[in-house]
C-alpha cells in the first residue's frame, strides 16, 4: 500500500487540468518550489494513520545544452513502519523551459525486496520515446522499447506539473474528459471528470477553496492498481494550482494523501 505513493501523485497528475491541443500554458510554477504529502490510510476499525510522505522539488537545470526545470519527487515510509517496510522511490522528470515538454524522465524504486529502474528519452519531433526498464530481481540488463508518442503524452510526473499550467475556466461541472499517459511500453488513456468548486478542510490547513476532480487508473506490471481504480483529487482554486487533497476508496478503507507543506509558490493569490 506504501509503495503506491507516488503512483497515486501520477492521478494527481491525470487529475490536476485538463489537456487539449490548442491550449496556452499559463506558469504555474518555477525552481524553488516544494510541495510535501503525507500517506495515510483509514478504515472503520483502524484509526487513521500516517504512513508516508511524499515531497516534490523543483530545480534549475540543463540537459545537452537546453535549459530545463528538474522535478524530483521522493516516496518514503514513515518512523516505525521502517522497521517492517522499507521503501525509498524516486522519480525525476526534466522539462525544458521553452515549452514544459518533458526531455527526458527516470525512476529508481525500492520497496522491500522489489526493485524497479526506468528511463524515458523523449524525441518530439520524432513522437517517439526511447524507454528502458527493469525488474531488478528477474533482469540483470533493461528492457528496451520504442514507443509512438500522441500529442500530449508524457510520464505521470512530468503531467502532474505540466497540466497545472491549463486553464480550468473552460470545464463545465460534470464534464468528462480523456487524457494520455505514458507508460513503460505504451501509451494509456485515462479518463477523468471535473465536478467543479467546493471548500475542503484538509486536516493541518484548515478549510481551502479547491476544484474538485475524479479519474481512472489502469492496471501496469510496474504497479498494482486494479482496472478501475477511481481517486478523487482536490486542487487549490487558485493560479497556483497545488493538489492538497487525494483519497483513494479501497475495498476496506481508504487511503489519503494531503499537503502538509509547501514553500516557493510562484503567486501570492493562494488559497492554501
Amino acid at each position: 500500500m506504501v509503495g503506491k505513493m507516488v503512483l497515486f501523485f501520477v492521478a494527481m497528475a491525470v487529475c490536476s487540468g485538463a489537456y487539449a491541443q490548442n491550449d496556452s500554458l499559463m506558469p504555474a510554477f518555477a525552481a524553488g518550489e516544494r510541495l510535501k504529502y503525507t500517506v495515510s490510510y483509514r478504515a472503520t476499525l483502524w484509526p487513521n494513520t500516517d504512513m508516508g510522505d511524499v515531497e516534490m522539488n523543483i530545480y534549475d537545470d540543463e540537459v545537452d545544452g537546453i535549459e530545463t526545470y528538474r522535478i524530483s519527487a521522493r516516496a518514503t515510509v514513515k518512523g516505525v513502519f521502517r522497521w517492517f517496510y522499507e521503501l525509498d522511490d524516486r522519480y525525476e522528470s526534466w522539462l525544458r523551459k521553452s515549452d514544459m515538454l518533458p526531455v527526458k524522465a527516470s525512476a529508481q524504486l525500492l520497496e522491500g525486496d522489489y526493485r524497479f529502474s526506468s528511463q524515458f528519452l523523449y524525441d518530439w519531433d520524432g513522437m517517439t520515446s526511447f524507454n528502458s526498464y527493469r525488474n531488478h530481481n528477474k533482469r540483470k540488463t533493461p528492457v528496451e522499447s520504442v514507443v509512438e508518442l500522441v500529442e500530449g503524452a508524457m510520464d505521470g510526473v512530468s503531467l502532474f506539473y505540466n497540466l497545472r499550467m491549463h486553464d480550468i475556466s473552460a470545464y463545465t461541472p460534470g464534464e468528462e474528459r480523456t487524457l494520455a499517459l505514458l507508460l513503460k511500453d505504451r501509451v494509456q488513456y485515462v479518463k477523468y471528470k471535473y465536478y467543479g468548486r467546493e471548500v475542503r478542510k484538509v486536516p493541518g490547513l484548515g478549510r481551502i477553496r479547491t476544484l474538485k476532480f475524479s479519474c481512472q487508473l489502469v492496471n501496469d506490471d510496474a504497479d498494482s492498481f486494479e482496472d478501475g481504480s477511481e481517486f478523487f483529487i482536490w486542487i487549490s482554486d487558485d493560479s497556483n494550482k497545488v493538489p492538497v487533497f487525494l483519497e483513494s476508496p479501497l475495498r476496506v478503507g481508504s487511503v489519503r494523501a494531503r499537503l502538509t507543506g509547501y514553500d516557493g509558490l510562484l503567486y501570492d493569490d493562494s488559497a492554501i
